[in-house]
């Protein structure tokens, strides 16, 4: 880390509460650092992972079917307002074997996956459980992709290199289009919908949980085995089309087993949790639906999400559901925790029986968790251990992860349990690569992918960076250092950091920036191009209730706001590689289509610069007109 950051680190250090933290049972901290002669350091956890205690996650269900047959497994919000409705564990198995015959009743033909359209549901989840426990792969995909997309192009590419077997929407009215784009590049797929609507030729839901079981579904879960794939998980795309992730029952199994050795507090009361994070993503899939599943406890479906409008329904929810385990992405957290400050009842609530946090998918601000750690120490005398992790889809969840109440914000912890990682110096910094039975065997139907993704000794290349926090003392962990392909050189010969810098600047422009794209690439200055947001802005300033996005741009009072922001962030990081010298207002949103955002809510640094060159232009001509340069001006 350089001095500046360590000196501001030092200083949030300073400001965390005093507080205890919850306490909770860890496994204890046994990690292995061997440097090789070639420069590359190999880091493993001592700690062996544990047996495998199944052959297939449907055996969980079954489990929790006989031990527990009246515990709520799914919940979600129904259509009168305030109520859930519930599923437990025996009759989520019922219906989960009754669809499970009917998917063998169509004769599906073999590794061809099941395309799931539409949003998280529990119907979802019980079509998911059916396929994977008689060998069927599913491919959940991003809802945006048929609702935010005018042509569903992306639907168009995946069906034609996927070629799916059956195609599952809830409602046939909304994914019309999407079901009819799917249907012309694969003619010969089933569809699937619970309220078919205008897609008259689909089968109904309720006709398949009709359907009888018989000892056929035995049969075909009893052939299911560790390397059966179950899921199919797609990549973000964010530098082309995007590869379909193989999981097999080993990965998702060996992940979970891996989570609960180091987090052994998990045993002694099943987990109680309210997500939003949708399952076409691996922390939504594994991080929610599978721990819950595994554990026995019960999740609640939230319809909220961490965008302006939907935010207050999360909060609404956490406040009545009163979670013991979160798992979030760092935008969500973000807005969670300006909730709670608006509102401190809030987090009296939401802290209750809160026991963990954890996040992942980026880096999260120090601010974001010293504020945390704040709230959760005025809510309830204790600080709630947050614990980040860095993983990707290829991982299946966590490849590193916190287990000790974190002693350093920001850290990304340690390999656990039968994770082996070997850091590859690189300038300042290491680029990470991991081993292990929860990483990926490949990628579906891609050989070349395959080839370039993994090394001569079988190491994922994840092509993220990390840092230590103190390399004199491994224990304290590794820090995010950005994507390797993120990161740039200004003329100057000084590397960029992206995550690192973007993650200092944006607390500066809370609330009025939703994110920021660094620019500089072969220049002198670091530049920002800064997307609005649009809700807050309009929120804090209500004479611009009625202005378009553009004219939001122009306002004056909010210039100077931004431009006082960015001198903050200046003040604190004033070196060549950190201060930013020009910043651009962009007066249109992120578009999924044009690649510059994921549906997770995700930037991609790339596709913005790629889809914005003029405005990158604009920003090193830096006009004198309204609107141009931040800082210049």
């Amino acid at each position: 880390m350089s001095s500046e950051e360590l000196d501001t680190l030092n200083a949030i250090q300073n400001q965390r509460p005093h507080a205890p933290f919850r306490k909770l049972e860890f496994a204890p901290v046994n990690i292995a650092l061997t440097a090789r002669k070639d420069g590359a350091q190999l880091l493993i956890n001592r700690q062996p992972l544990a047996p495998l205690p199944v052959q297939q996650i449907g055996e969980y269900l079954r489990l929790h079917a006989r031990n527990r047959p009246e515990q709520v497994f799914l919940a979600e919000p129904a259509a009168d307002e305030g109520n859930w409705h519930t599923l437990s564990y025996a009759q989520a198995l019922d219906k989960v074997n009754a669809l499970s015959q009917w998917l063998l009743n169509q004769s599906l033909p073999a590794e061809q996956p099941v395309f799931i359209l539409s949003e998280n549901s529990i119907n979802q989840a019980l079509l998911q459980f059916a396929a994977m426990q008689v060998g069927i792969p599913v491919m959940p995909l991003s809802a945006a992709y048929s609702l935010m997309s005018k042509t569903c192009g992306k639907i168009a590419d995946l069906t034609q290199r996927f070629v799916p077997a059956l195609i599952y929407a809830e409602e046939g009215e909304r994914f019309q289009t999407a079901i009819q784009v799917a249907q012309k590049h694969a003619p010969h797929a089933k569809v699937l919908c619970h309220r078919p609507g205008p897609i008259t030729h689909a089968a109904q839901l309720n006709d398949a949980f009709a359907t009888t079981p018989t000892n056929r579904v035995d049969e075909a879960f009893n052939k299911v085995n560790h390397d059966t794939i179950a899921r199919l998980l797609l990549t973000s795309g964010s530098t082309g089309s995007p590869k379909a992730v193989i999981m097999t029952q080993r990965n998702i199994i060996a992940s979970g087993v891996l989570w609960d050795q180091v987090w052994p507090f998990l045993k002694t009361q099943p987990p109680i949790m309210l997500d939003w994070l949708p399952w076409n993503h691996t922390a939504g899939a594994h991080g929610a639906l599978a721990m819950v599943l595994r554990h026995g406890g019960t999740l609640y479906l939230d319809d909220g999400k961490p965008v302006p409008k939907l935010i207050d329904r999360t909060i609404r929810h956490l406040r009545e559901i009163k979670p013991n385990v979160m798992v979030n992405v760092p935008r969500g957290l973000d807005m969670l925790v300006a909730a709670m400050e608006e509102n401190p009842e809030a987090a009296k609530d939401i802290f209750t029986n809160l026991q963990i946090i954890v996040y992942g998918g980026a880096a999260l601000s120090t601010q974001t968790l010293l504020k945390l750690e704040q709230l959760s120490a005025q809510a309830t005398g204790e600080r709630i251990p947050i614990s980040a992790s860095l993983g990707s889809t290829e991982t299946t969840m966590p490849a590193t992860l916190i287990w000790w109440p974190p002693q350093i914000l920001g850290t990304l912890g340690l390999p656990a349990p039968g994770v082996e990682a070997k850091l590859i110096p690189n300038e300042d910094r290491y680029e990470i690569r991991f081993r292990g039975p929860n990483i990926t065997p490949g990628y579906f139907n891609d050989l070349q992918a395959n080839e370039k993704s993994f090394d001569e000794e079988g190491f994922l290349k994840t092509g993220d960076a990390v840092q230590w926090v103190n390399p004199n003392d491994p224990t304290q962990g590794l820090v995010y250092a950005g994507r390797m392909s993120e990161n740039f050189k200004l003329t100057s010969g000084t590397w960029v950091s992206v995550a690192t810098v973007r993650g200092h600047l944006l607390p500066q422009l809370h609330p009025f920036v939703s994110d920021a794209v660094l620019t500089g690439h072969n220049a002198e200055q670091l530049g920002a191009l800064l997307f609005l947001n649009a809700h807050q802005i309009r929120k804090r300033f209500p004479e611009l209730k009625d202005a378009t996005d553009p004219a939001l741009t122009t306002y004056t009072p909010l210039l100077e706001q931004l431009a006082q922001g960015i001198e903050r962030h200046n003040q604190n990081y004033p070196g060549s590689s950190t201060r930013i010298c020009r910043a651009l207002l962009l007066d249109s949103p992120p578009s999924i289509d044009d690649n510059e955002i994921t549906d997770k809510g995700y930037i991609n640094q790339s596709g913005v610069l790629k889809k914005r060159a003029h405005a990158v232009k604009r920003l090193y001509e830096c006009k004198a007109s309204a609107g141009d340069c931040l800082v210049c001006n």
